[in-house]
Formats: structure tokens, C-alpha cells, sequence
């Protein structure tokens, strides 16, 4: 039992007509109440048979309109009718393309042939699809190790991942990633990374280094404005901007202000002042008396930064001819590339295509999350994300449900394959400014990037930096509504937060209240139950031990 539950459901023969059925069960009140009708009125039946005829014949065609109706609006937007959906696509598949054995069987003395499929499975989540084949030796075994491009477009989804156990082959299919798109108010720091999608996450210890990809106009800058919008409250931020273009125009702002670098000259310092900087961590890591080889920068309270690069093919132009700076900038950054991930210095690189002309392949390599937004040629996809994706079907969609999309592209770890990405929504049209917005955040402190006092950190992290003002509260009959859960499961999950020592929530006479940072904690916890079929205990355990501590203070 266990088995059937980790791969799913079985696809089966009569799944190929499951919306026939589903319509009949829809119809199956209207034909009941029909037949009640008809029996009521028997007697008056033979008299009146038009009359009876025609109210039979509207509540029959009203029927199956509504009926109609429902199923659609159901198999659009219910996961549970969805997953019946994608059953009857998977069987209709296997049928079609003769992936069955028959078998000639005699029955009322006549031969029939039964057909039987071989063992595929189908277990679905938000926004996943995992559909497990068998192989085993099976007679389809080496169809069913090559489906992963069919099974992207037979699912209208985004070939995420393939793997074998115990004798299936599994392959993972992102689907109706746009749901999963945010708001920039959700784009914050949480313990599993930088949150980016609903169920997408930028670990910058685990993934450091950070390259964007894009055609002009696809959303490059927006997407760094929006990281930026997302670091700038925890982390200390270095921008280099060449183009001399948005990015640029933050030099005023307090947050920002002496940490804006546009002329060749001015980022050469700021990288020789980064390196300086990561060597000067490395030294005071050091020299306290708890360090033990492998531990990192958050261990020792020390903030993260991160150097912003808008179009570093446009410093290598401006560098052309300029032997001893271009020299002087690849080592800085190679430096920072292979050695600043443990000081807790990161890079974030944005241009159109990461040509081999402007940055070595060798040090492109060392990007661990890659990120495109827009539209690419084929050879700029194969620069972006490897050998592992050199297969894989990049769509270019730019309108959705007859809207044009900005922002939308690919992500994926280095070595991996790449999954749909939709870039959070900022508000333009309700007048946002991302200039506004960081005029508004406090200034840090810094301590000197250099010193010879190794008795404090260079930058310790307050919990002012990461709490934020709360606002709203809610009650856990009111978070239903945000959370889209029932009331019990709400507070299944937050008992057990609280009977494992965890957190304990605030009360209001009595009554469990939550802020918006409790729902958005919460709403990470059923994300991953609805995703990664754990359960409550193992989804809270996941949540507040993750494999790799990042540097955010506590919450």
C-alpha cells in the first residue's frame, strides 16, 4: 500500500473515458428527477404526453447544460478533477501509441481480446505532475526512457526532472506555473532562501552565484530590481551598472548611496574592495576561538552581500583594448566566483547571453542558479543551462489567456533541468516605485570593509532587520480564507508548531492569533505537504531545520 501511495495512481483502461463518465454522474440528478416525475404522473402521462414530453425534454437539455457546465468549470480549476483529466490523457497516450499487451481470451463461446496496460502511474500536486513507467525489462522499456519531450506538450507542462527507482523511471512535470506566481510583497527572505515563486527558492549558500539571461525587453532589470527589493533588507548590496541605465539612477538613495559603481573605473575598485573584504572575513572567521573548518559566514552573525552586475558584457566593451584592467577585473571576479561563497559574498550577473567572448566557460560554470527571462536563441539556452537541457523543449510564450506576459523564462540549479519561471508582479499600474520603495528602508550601519580588530563582526545582524511591523492579524477561522484551507487544517499545523516547541503564536483573549509572517510561514508548510506528499510533522521539521542555514538572523 505503501508503494501505490509513494508513485500514485494507476492509469487504467477505463480512465480514457472519465469525462463521459463524470458528465453522466453531473446528469445523473436530472435524469433521476425526470424519471421521479414521470412516475408521479404516470396516470396524467397517456392524457397529456406533449405536456409531459416537453417539461421532460427542458429539464433533460437544462440538465445537460448545467451539466456541461460544472464539468468544465471543475476540470479547469479543481485539482482532484484535474488529476482525472491528465489520467484520461495518459491513458488515451498509452492506447493510441499501442503501449498495451492483449490478450485472447474466450468468452460465451467467442473469442475476445483484453487489453491490459503495463504499470504507469500518475501522482499530481499543485504544481507538479510525476508519471512513473515500469521498466523492468518491460517490452516497452526503451519507448518509455525517451517520453520526456512528449510528455512536456501531453500535459501542456515543463519537463522539471527524470529518475530511476526500483525499476521505474520517473519523470517530473512542472504544470500551471503561472498560478504559482507572486506578488513583489511576497518576494522575502525565508529559511528556505529567497522566495521567488510560491514554490521556488533561490538558497544562495547552497546555489551561490546568480546568472540572468534575456533578449531586450524580456524583464532583466525588473527582475533585478525585484532581488534587490528582496535582499536589500537583510544583506548588504554593491551595484555595478556599466549601461549606466536604471540601476544607476539608486545612487541617491540612502540605502544605496556610495555603492553604486558606473565608470570601468569605479568597479574595478568595487571588486578589489570585495576581495579585500572576503579575505578580511576569512581572517576574522579565523581567529575566533569556535571555528572548525567548514563553517560560514552566518555562523558567526555576519550579514551576506551581494555585488549586482547589470550587463557585464557592457564593462567588457568598455574594457577592449585595456589589457591590464581586463586582467585585473576577471581575476577580482574569478577570486570572488571560486572563493567568497563561505565569506558570504555572492555574485549576481545579468546579460543578454553569457557568450564564452565576455565571460570564461570555466567561470560560467560556477553559477549554481541560473535564470533567464524572456527569449533566447537556442545557443544562448545551451550557454544558460548545459548539457542537461540540451533536449529539453524552451517554449516562447508571451501571452496567457490573451494577455501579454513579461517576465516569464526558465530557472534551474547548475547540472540540472530547467522549469518555468514567472517573475513576481510588481504594481506599476497602481504607480509602484522600486526608487520610492528603497527611498523608504533605513540605512545600515556598516562596520569598515577592512580592520584590524578581529573582537566584533564587520556587520552583525539585528532582529530589527528581519522583523517587520505587524500590521494585520488574523484569527484561524479568518485564514481560511487566506491560506484556501479549512479551519482544521490550520490548526493541526499550528498545535503541532506549538506542542514541538517551535513558536508559540500570540493569543488575543484566548484565541491563536496570526500576522501576515505566521500565514506566509504557514501557507510554505501546506506548499510543501501539497508538493512533496510529506506529512504535517515531517512538512514542520523540513521548515524550521532545512538542510542549509541561511544567514537571516531568526524570525
Amino acid at each position: 500500500m505503501r508503494l501505490w501511495h509513494k508513485r500514485g495512481r494507476r492509469v487504467r483502461k477505463y480512465h480514457k473515458h472519465i469525462r463521459g463518465i463524470t458528465f453522466s454522474l453531473f446528469n445523473l440528478p436530472y435524469l433521476l428527477g425526470c424519471g421521479f416525475l414521470l412516475g408521479l404522473n404516470y396516470e396524467n402521462l397517456t392524457v397529456q404526453p406533449l405536456y409531459y414530453g416537453l417539461i421532460t425534454g427542458g429539464v433533460l437539455l437544462s440538465g445537460s447544460v448545467m451539466s456541461f457546465l460544472l464539468q468544465h468549470y471543475f476540470y479547469s480549476h479543481l485539482l482532484a478533477f484535474s488529476k482525472l483529466d491528465n489520467l484520461r490523457i495518459m491513458a488515451n497516450f498509452l492506447l493510441e501509441n499501442g503501449y498495451y499487451l492483449s490478450k485472447k481470451i474466450k468468452q460465451d463461446n467467442q473469442i475476445k481480446e483484453k487489453i491490459i496496460l503495463p504499470k504507469v502511474y500518475l501522482k499530481q500536486s499543485k504544481y507538479d505532475l510525476k508519471a512513473s513507467f515500469i521498466l523492468q525489462g518491460n517490452k516497452f522499456q526503451d519507448k518509455f526512457l525517451t517520453l520526456g519531450n512528449t510528455l512536456e506538450i501531453q500535459h501542456d507542462g515543463d519537463l522539471t526532472g527524470k529518475k530511476f527507482t526500483k525499476g521505474y523511471v520517473t519523470y517530473t512535470i512542472a504544470i500551471d506555473q503561472f498560478a504559482g506566481r507572486l506578488n513583489l510583497s511576497d518576494v522575502k527572505m525565508t529559511k528556505q532562501g529567497l522566495r521567488l515563486m510560491k514554490d521556488v527558492y533561490w538558497d544562495y549558500i547552497k546555489q551561490p552565484h546568480l546568472l540572468i539571461g534575456g533578449g531586450t525587453g524580456g524583464g532583466k532589470t525588473v527582475l533585478l530590481m525585484i532581488l534587490l527589493y528582496g535582499l536589500a533588507p537583510m544583506a548588504d548590496i554593491d551595484i555595478c551598472d556599466p549601461k549606466q541605465s536604471d540601476l544607476s539612477s539608486f545612487a541617491d538613495v540612502p540605502i544605496f548611496q556610495g555603492h553604486v559603481f558606473i565608470t570601468k573605473e569605479e568597479i574595478v575598485a568595487c571588486l578589489k574592495n570585495n576581495v579585500e573584504a572576503m579575505e578580511e572575513r576569512y581572517r576574522y572567521m579565523k581567529n575566533q576561538p569556535n571555528f572548525v573548518a567548514g563553517m560560514n559566514f552566518s555562523q558567526f552573525g555576519l550579514r551576506p552581500k551581494f555585488i549586482f552586475f547589470d550587463e557585464w558584457a557592457a564593462l567588457m566593451a568598455k574594457l577592449e583594448g585595456n589589457y591590464q584592467l581586463q586582467q585585473q577585473v576577471n581575476q577580482y571576479l574569478t577570486q570572488l566566483i571560486l572563493e567568497a561563497r563561505q565569506a558570504g559574498i555572492f555574485v549576481i550577473m545579468a546579460m543578454q547571453r553569457p557568450d564564452g567572448e565576455y565571460i570564461k566557460t570555466s567561470l560560467r560554470d560556477q553559477f549554481m542558479k541560473r535564470l533567464s527571462v524572456g527569449h533566447l536563441e537556442d545557443t544562448g539556452y545551451t550557454m544558460m543551462y548545459g548539457d542537461a537541457n540540451r533536449n529539453k523543449e524552451f517554449k516562447y510564450i508571451d501571452e496567457i489567456d490573451g494577455k501579454k506576459v513579461i517576465g516569464r523564462g526558465y530557472i534551474a540549479n547548475a547540472g540540472e533541468i530547467a522549469r518555468e519561471f514567472f517573475s513576481p508582479n510588481v504594481p506599476f499600474d497602481q504607480g509602484f516605485s522600486f526608487k520610492d520603495a528603497f527611498m523608504a528602508m533605513a540605512p545600515e550601519k556598516e562596520a569598515p570593509a577592512t580592520t584590524n580588530s578581529y573582537e566584533k563582526p564587520l556587520v552583525l545582524i539585528s532582529e530589527e532587520e528581519v522583523e517587520k511591523p505587524r500590521s494585520d492579524v488574523y484569527t484561524m477561522a479568518e485564514a481560511k480564507q487566506k491560506l484556501d484551507k479549512t479551519y482544521d487544517q490550520i490548526r493541526k499545523l499550528v498545535n503541532l508548531i506549538e506542542k514541538n516547541n517551535y513558536r508559540i503564536f500570540d493569543r488575543l483573549d484566548g484565541k491563536i492569533m496570526l500576522s501576515n509572517d505566521d500565514l506566509y510561514d504557514l501557507e510554505v508548510m501546506f506548499d510543501a505537504m501539497d508538493k512533496d506528499n510529506v506529512t504535517y510533522k515531517e512538512a514542520i521539521e523540513d521548515f524550521f531545520h532545512p538542510l542549509s542555514e541561511t544567514a537571516i538572523g531568526g524570525r
